[in-house]
């Protein structure tokens, strides 16, 4: 017979991956702030086939702001404040990510390639599986954050044993 993971188990199950998927963003956005600069990162992102559908100063617009946003829901997420609606907003933003690098890959000047499988590999797959991971298991099992001492110091519904979980 199966044991069910006890609470401990499961907070240490929540916390590795958000912990990760907290310090690659964060990263992301800080390489991005430093090492290219988030005008020139937006100067790039106008210069994409992005451009054919959605004007360039928009382009430039948007992907000034992604390495601040990405520092910030990196943030948000490794200490674990306000977590599900950070995990959502890096959900939206990799579906973005992801359409875009289709869309160029669909417009390739030497045909429908699709999209850059070395992308989906090391950019795109290990993200959605970290988020995808995190957001399955149950928020209240995420002791080790701040919105789970924010549960605890609320009272009686501190956090205990999730009901799905064994003793």
């Amino acid at each position: 017979m199966m044991q069910r993971p006890t609470a401990a188990e499961l907070a240490w199950a929540v916390f590795i991956p958000r912990t990760i998927l907290g310090f690659v963003y964060l990263f992301a956005g800080v390489h991005k702030i430093v090492n290219v600069g988030p005008l020139a990162y937006g100067q790039a992102m106008a210069m994409t086939d992005g451009a054919r559908f959605l004007p360039a100063a928009l382009l430039t617009a948007v992907g000034t702001l992604v390495p601040f946003m990405e520092v910030a829901l990196g943030v948000l997420v490794l200490v674990g404040l306000w977590t599900r609606p950070a995990l959502h907003a890096l959900a939206a933003l990799l579906c973005l990510i992801a359409a875009g690098y289709g869309i160029s890959g669909l417009l390739h000047p030497v045909g429908a390639t699709a999209m850059n499988i070395t992308v989906v590999n090391t950019f795109i797959m290990p993200r959605a599986a970290l988020i995808i991971v995190t957001l399955m298991l149950p928020a209240d099992a995420d002791w080790l954050s701040i919105d789970g001492l924010r549960r605890w110091r609320r009272g009686p519904a501190a956090p205990g044993p999730h009901p799905a979980v064994g003793q």
